[in-house]
């Protein structure tokens, strides 16, 4: 998948292309010398391609790039490492090793999990991710502070509701900021519900 903007946030994993080593170790794809592809879709329609050539502890990861203008696309190879550990039951665990430098410096993680943002492969930190479930607390956070806000101001729980006057004997500069908080809270809780609506 193609990554998407989140709303009020980060992008989130869900919304990226993603490679699962757990799900090559299971098709037993991670031996030397396979090559393989992986594609996405988005909403039914391809989004993207990618071949995979495995090598001993690593794997290439091929996709198609072209500069802005460009007619001719030419291939881009990223080399992902393996790592293995091995399992209390017996049996060995495959990690990839994340490839990405950042601020001069090699991440190395060991994860299950590579997402890809800005045509490269790398692990969800190096890549500012956020999962959806995250996003979803950040908007019950966002309803509940609005509501409380509310209540305070001896309001409805509605946050669609008119916003509460300002009752007697509060200072208008208390009454300002709550009503700052309440509707940078309220924005993010409706952000949140626009964005379930979506994935269904």
């Amino acid at each position: 998948m193609m990554a998407r903007p989140a709303y009020g946030g980060r992008t989130t994993c869900e919304s990226c292309r993603s490679l699962d080593i757990r799900r090559w170790h299971r098709h037993r794809y991670l031996f030397a010398g396979n090559y393989f592809s992986c594609s996405w879709t988005w909403r039914g329609e391809p989004s993207g391609h990618l071949n995979v050539r495995t090598e001993k502890d690593a794997v290439v990861l091929i996709s198609l790039s072209h500069d802005w203008g460009a007619a001719d696309w030419k291939p881009v190879e990223q080399t992902v490492f393996i790592t293995w550990t091995t399992c209390h039951f017996g049996g060995r665990r495959p990690w990839f090793v994340c490839p990405i430098y950042s601020g001069g410096r090699y991440c190395g993680r060991r994860v299950a999990v590579l997402y890809e943002v800005g045509g490269l492969f790398g692990c969800r930190r190096c890549c500012s991710l956020a999962y959806e479930s995250q996003q979803e607390t950040r908007m019950y956070r966002g309803l509940s502070k609005a509501q409380k806000i509310r209540e305070r101001l001896g309001g409805s729980t509605d946050i669609f509701d008119m916003f509460p006057d300002k009752p007697k004997g509060m200072h208008w500069t208390t009454y300002g900021h709550l009503r700052l908080a309440h509707d940078a809270a309220k924005e993010r809780a409706v952000e949140g519900m626009a964005r379930i609506v979506e994935r269904r």
